[in-house]
């Protein structure tokens, strides 16, 4: 019995040792578009060890009940490119004849740490391919490819959008039809021989 009150006691200063050195959960984690940095810096600094556990449960409650903040990302860098190496675009591309089958969207991002950011392809006004990524710091690059059919030739159309549905931003490029190759001439006719 003895023992019992011992390791009760033991846990009830643990627990409350635990409660007074904690972080708050906001500013434990990282700012994210749900959770603006000032909120999380305010958190942190806020002094005491009750008015810790006071001022971080109205906050994670409200943030459970408003929605989704407006993302912080922008694009800085976006292109179409016939390559991409050393995770750089090779080239600009801006209209790409139907001989060739497939292009790249290459963008660069910024502030979108921690959010998820998708590219939309789009050719006659509707969605054809997505291609999803998870942003992983303040600048980020990525880039994905489309194999494209010779016959949807006309405007494609990239959009950035980012993980509440916005348009961070769009390019464009035009496939074109490939100009015929005409008909080798018929050779000539070798001179009869004698």
């Amino acid at each position: 019995m003895k023992q019992l009150l011992i390791l009760c006691s033991t846990l009830s200063v643990l627990t409350a040792y635990a409660n007074e050195y904690a972080l708050p959960a906001a500013a434990a984690q990282p700012a994210t578009a749900a959770q603006p940095a000032a909120q999380s810096k305010a958190a942190a600094t806020t002094p005491g060890p009750a008015s810790k556990a006071v001022s971080t449960a109205p906050a994670k409650k409200s943030l459970e009940q408003s929605p989704r903040a407006a993302s912080t990302a922008t694009v800085t860098r976006a292109q179409f490119t016939s390559a991409v190496q050393d995770r750089e675009p090779t080239d600009k591309v801006s209209h790409l004849l139907n001989d060739k089958g497939r292009i790249y969207f290459f963008t660069e991002i910024k502030d979108a740490s921690n959010q998820k950011i998708t590219h939309r392809w789009e050719h006659g006004g509707r969605v054809v391919h997505e291609k999803s990524f998870d942003i992983g710091s303040s600048r980020w690059r990525v880039f994905s490819n489309k194999t494209l059919d010779p016959q949807q030739t006309g405007v494609w159309k990239v959009s950035v959008v980012d993980e509440s549905g916005g348009t961070l931003g769009a390019s464009t490029f035009t496939y074109e039809a490939a100009p015929a190759i005409p008909a080798a001439a018929a050779p000539a006719a070798a001179p009869a021989q004698q």
